[in-house]
C-alpha cells in the first residue's frame, strides 16, 4: 500500500510539473511560473480543506501540526528556487541534481531516526540513481565539470535539501492525521509563497492562461500531496521521497502521447531502472 501510494503521489506529481510547464510556456511572462504556483497553492489548499470536512482527521496532536507546519516552511522555500533554477537551467544538470539530493537528505539522515531500509529498499534506492539522472537529464548524462562548474548547481543542492527535509517532517506525523499535513504544508505556501514573489519576480498577477493550468494544477498537486502525506506517515521517507522523483517518468510519457514530443533512448533507459525499482519497493514492502 505504502508504494502504491507513493507511485501514485509520483503520477500526479509528474502530471502536474507538465500541466505546469504548459502553462508556463503559453503565458509566456516572466511572473508566470510564481504566480501559478500561487494559484495552485491556493486552489490546492481550498480543495484539501473541504476534503477534511468530509473526512476529518482521526486525530491530530501538536507535534503533527508543528512537524506538517515545518514541512511546509521548507516545500516553500522550494517552489520559487525549483522554477527559478529550470528557467536558469541547464534543466539537464540542474533536475537530476535536486532530484537526487531530494533522496540522499532522508536517506542519510533516515537510519538516525531509526528509518531503517530492508534490503530490497536498498537495491530500490540505487536503482532510482540512474533513473532521476535519465529521466530528467534531457537525453544526456551532464559531465562531471558541467555539473562542478554550474550556476544552479547550489540552486539544486538547496531545493533538492528542502524536498528530502520536507519528507523526513511528514515522516513523523501520525497515521491518525490523514491528509492534515498536506492541507498545512500548502496552507503554509499559500501564505508565505505571495510575500517571497513580491521580493523575487515583480508582476505576480495571472493573466487567464496562467489561472486556467492553475486551477488543474492546483487539483493535480493537492491530490499528489494528500498520497504523499498518508504514504510519509506509512513508510520510509527516503523510499516515498525516492518514489516521487520518479515523477519526470510520467511527464516524458504523458508529453510523448500526447504532445507527441520524442523521447530520448536514455530517457527510456531511465524508465527501465525506475520500474526496477518501484519493483525492489515492492518486494521490501
Amino acid at each position: 500500500m505504502t508504494v502504491l501510494l507513493g507511485g501514485l503521489a509520483a503520477i500526479f506529481f509528474g502530471i502536474g510539473d507538465l500541466v505546469g510547464g504548459v502553462g508556463v510556456r503559453k503565458s509566456g511572462r516572466p511572473g508566470a511560473p510564481v504566480s501559478l504556483a500561487i494559484v495552485a497553492t491556493i486552489v490546492g489548499t481550498v480543495l484539501i480543506g473541504l476534503y477534511m470536512l468530509l473526512v476529518p482527521p482521526d486525530s491530530i496532536s501538536a507535534s503533527d501540526f508543528w512537524w506538517s507546519v515545518l514541512a511546509g516552511l521548507s516545500m516553500s522555500a522550494t517552489r520559487p528556487l525549483l522554477y527559478l533554477g529550470m528557467a536558469r537551467g541547464p534543466i539537464s544538470v540542474f533536475s537530476p541534481s535536486f532530484a537526487l539530493v531530494a533522496i540522499v537528505v532522508p536517506t542519510l539522515i533516515g537510519p538516525l531516526v531509526d528509518q531503517n531500509p530492508t534490503m530490497y529498499e536498498v537495491f530500490g534506492l540505487v536503482a532510482a540513481v540512474p533513473a532521476v539522472v535519465l529521466l530528467s537529464g534531457e537525453g544526456r548524462v551532464p559531465r562531471l565539470s558541467e555539473v562542478v562548474r554550474s550556476p544552479v548547481l547550489g540552486m539544486a543542492v538547496v531545493v533538492g535539501t528542502c524536498i528530502g527535509v520536507a519528507g523526513l517532517c511528514q515522516s513523523f506525523v501520525d497515521d491518525g492525521a490523514g491528509v492534515f499535513p498536506a492541507f498545512i504544508t500548502l496552507l503554509v505556501g499559500a501564505v508565505v509563497l505571495p510575500i517571497v514573489s513580491v521580493f523575487t519576480s515583480g508582476n505576480i498577477k495571472p493573466d487567464s492562461v496562467v489561472i486556467r493550468h492553475g486551477l488543474l494544477l492546483g487539483f493535480t498537486s493537492s491530490t499528489a500531496f494528500m498520497l504523499a502525506a498518508v504514504a510519509y506517515q506509512r513508510g520510509s521517507a527516503a523510499v516515498i521521497t525516492a518514489l516521487i522523483c520518479l515523477c519526470p517518468g510520467v511527464s516524458i510519457f504523458i508529453a510523448w502521447k500526447l504532445l507527441k514530443e520524442k523521447v530520448a533512448l536514455l530517457q527510456m533507459v531511465g524508465g527501465v531502472f525506475g520500474v526496477v525499482t518501484i519493483i525492489m519497493f515492492a518486494l521490501g514492502s
